[in-house]
């Protein structure tokens, strides 16, 4: 038997996916899953597809839950109204933490994933740079229902939690509607192919503030790192590549990668310039032999729309997680995210 066993909610996202190919070329961790899907790509985890919402769905699992050690929890479901996304997102996380409770006398440790909206991202503004004693915004935020859920079900028992704090992640994945990094991609693949130059879609403004990002590879250690570390054990971390840039650095390197112009800003919705471009993306498909995912599959505009339009500077402070013995955070965002679209590129996601 290997030396723990974890449990990947959420396993086809963008953190979930990345999770468990850092885990399982891990000697220690043997790897199981849960996604709404099959795996869309090549694994060693063992994938199971379980409605998180119904106890009785996940009980039918107790054997195969018997032996998980730690709980890393990347789920999650998309609901306008604010009181579906508390519930749901909340009840997810309390039925799989009480069904494992049971089931496994090895349980130990739950990583669960926050975000930017802690901090009150999304609405466009927060205190920069954000620190994790920083105060909560005005409720609702299921990411405080799941904490204070877990900070009182935990108390006097033989497991604890983490709660990390990635800011936009940067990963191979598809069908992820955070990814910012395939919006890129995809975006300037289509600038390339019509013949246009790359321009910055959001404000002028928007482009010169400063943000962050984190890659998915360098978030999977650390939710390791926190997993097998007491000391994380009842904290919160941001993580995240331990830079900060501004869009106007990044955007002329990411025309240079497809080879085309950057000039400057022009504030347009990426949403509906997209809405016609289903068949354009359809006929690269074919031209180019790329793998067969529809245009709106690939990338959420929405999400670009919202991201490129951010006014003010949005940056976490990291320094907690480097004082606790996390070490890694000294990537160059820019840097990688041209990595990632290196790799779409030779995965046939995008054109070369």
């Amino acid at each position: 038997m290997k030396k723990h066993t974890a449990l990947v909610l959420g396993g086809q996202g963008i953190i979930g996916r990345n999770l468990i190919h850092y885990l399982e070329r891990q000697e220690h961790w043997q790897v199981k899953a849960v996604s709404r899907r099959a795996p869309s790509f090549d694994t060693t985890a063992e994938f199971h597809s379980i409605d998180l919402l119904d106890p009785n769905a996940i009980a039918a699992y107790s054997p195969w839950l018997a032996d998980i050690t730690h709980i890393f929890y990347a789920a999650y479901q998309e609901y306008a109204d604010t009181t579906d996304q508390r519930s749901v997102n909340l009840g997810m996380l309390r039925n799989i933490v009480e069904a494992v409770e049971r089931d496994s006398d090895r349980f130990r440790h739950i990583g669960f994933i926050q975000g930017g909206k802690a901090y009150g991202a999304h609405f466009g503004m927060y205190k920069t740079p954000a620190k994790e004693t920083d105060p909560r915004h005005f409720p609702p935020n299921f990411y405080y229902d799941q904490e204070d859920y877990l900070r009182d079900a935990s108390k006097g028992k033989r497991w604890s939690w983490t709660a990390l704090r990635p800011d936009i992640v940067f990963g191979f994945a598809v069908g992820n509607p955070m990814n910012l990094g395939n919006v890129l991609a995809v975006y300037a693949s289509l600038c390339k192919e019509l013949g246009v130059p790359l321009r910055f879609p959001g404000t002028p403004t928007a482009y010169g503030i400063l943000a962050n990002g984190t890659s998915a590879s360098l978030f999977a250690r650390a939710m390791e790192w926190a997993a097998l570390n007491e000391v994380c054990y009842g904290e919160i971390f941001n993580i995240t590549n331990g830079d900060v840039f501004r869009w106007s650095q990044v955007f002329p390197k990411i025309a240079a990668a497809f080879g085309i112009d950057c000039v400057e800003p022009q504030t347009f919705s990426l949403t509906e310039a997209m809405r016609d471009k289903g068949l354009v993306w359809d006929a690269m498909v074919k031209k180019y032999g790329l793998q067969p995912n529809a245009l709106n599959a690939l990338a959420n505009w929405q999400f670009g729309d919202f991201i490129f339009k951010v006014e003010v500077d949005a940056f976490f402070d990291v320094n907690k997680a480097r004082r606790f013995g996390f070490h890694e955070m000294n990537l160059d965002t820019g840097e990688e995210i041209l990595k990632l679209i290196g790799q779409l590129k030779e995965q046939k996601i995008i054109p070369c």
